[in-house]
């Protein structure tokens, strides 16, 4: 098809730009689209923001250039276009798992490779590409800068406190990781989710994962500092499909339909199982939310409809005892 081979070739103009500030209006022209339709059908296919494609990428290499040569940090920073080697540092951290002297003298990283556009036909159905659905993350002695609130539709006053701390003390905050939670549950009766339901009042928590000294004191340039969620999660990506009435995303809905899908993958995986435990809370395990915002929302929500280019669902599992 020809829009596949056009896809691709804008895939190869980013790779030969990657090192630079990649113009994505004219990647979307060689694919020849419009950008905001090239950022969707891009999201679309890959389930990552274009932004983000590139983000990972530069991470990539970057990671490859420290364990294969003696690069200094600030140079890798200005290399791959971050302001600073702080922010670079941070960034490496989220991405890989390990800070930067990690990578350097044990060689770990994780490898992500460009993107080839393809279609592939299985029985009747067919996918584009090929990427895992789920993964397996073991969190353990990480903190957190955390956001609570308890209000009606408590999601959006949450992350606009996170938002608004964000902006104003970090540069890097398009590259870190945010997961939110009901900590109560979205229903005070333990209801399940209705399609098209009610906002209610509840308490909703967001949180910014912290890296390395971050995290050592109470607090975090000024935000209140708790420990993350602790031990092994079950993490998939939530196809933002499900609609209400009024057409805007029905997130339960497409929770509901992810969380199906994912119990499906656990049980093909064998050798683990969920591990949910409501109600202590010192031992409690509920699932999280991780939320992705594209470039544009954090310049200017008010601005930007389409703030929401990705949200994960983090299942709390544990390995099975069989």
């Amino acid at each position: 098809m020809q829009w596949l081979d056009k896809m691709n070739d804008a895939i190869s103009y980013i790779e030969s730009h990657i090192k630079e500030p990649v113009d994505y209006q004219k990647a979307a022209e060689i694919a020849c689209s419009s950008l905001s339709r090239f950022q969707r059908m891009f999201s679309f296919v890959t389930d990552i923001t274009l932004a983000e494609y590139v983000r990972y990428r530069r991470m990539s290499l970057a990671a490859k250039d420290l364990a294969n040569s003696d690069i200094k940090i600030i140079d890798l920073a200005k290399r791959y276009q971050y302001e600073s080697p702080e922010a670079f540092t941070r960034a490496f951290q989220v991405f890989h798992g390990v800070p930067p002297t990690g990578t350097r003298k044990l060689g770990i990283y994780r490898d992500f490779p460009p993107i080839s556009f393809q279609i592939h036909i299985s029985g009747g159905h067919f996918n584009m590409g090929t990427k895992p659905l789920v993964r397996i993350e073991d969190h353990s002695n990480e903190r957190v800068a955390s956001f609570s609130v308890d209000c009606k539709g408590p999601e959006g006053a949450a992350v606009t406190l996170l938002r608004d701390w964000a902006v104003k003390n970090l540069n890097d905050y398009t590259a870190r990781r945010y997961i939110g939670c009901a900590p109560k549950g979205h229903h005070p009766k333990g209801e399940h989710h209705q399609k098209g339901e009610q906002i209610g009042m509840h308490e909703y928590v967001m949180q910014m994962l912290l890296v390395a000294e971050e995290g050592i004191g109470s607090t975090f340039l000024g935000a209140h500092v708790c420990d993350a969620p602790q031990g092994l999660f079950l993490i998939g990506d939530v196809a933002l499909n499900e609609f209400n009435n009024d057409e805007a995303i029905d997130l339960g809905s497409s929770m509901q339909t992810a969380f199906g899908i994912m119990s499906e993958c656990l049980s093909d995986m064998g050798g683990y199982e969920f591990d949910f435990n409501y109600g202590d809370p010192l031992k409690e395990r509920r699932h999280r939310e991780e939320h992705i915002w594209s470039k544009e929302w954090w310049e200017n929500p008010a601005i930007c409809e389409a703030g929401l280019m990705g949200f994960k669902l983090w299942l709390p599992i544990r390995k099975s005892s069989e």
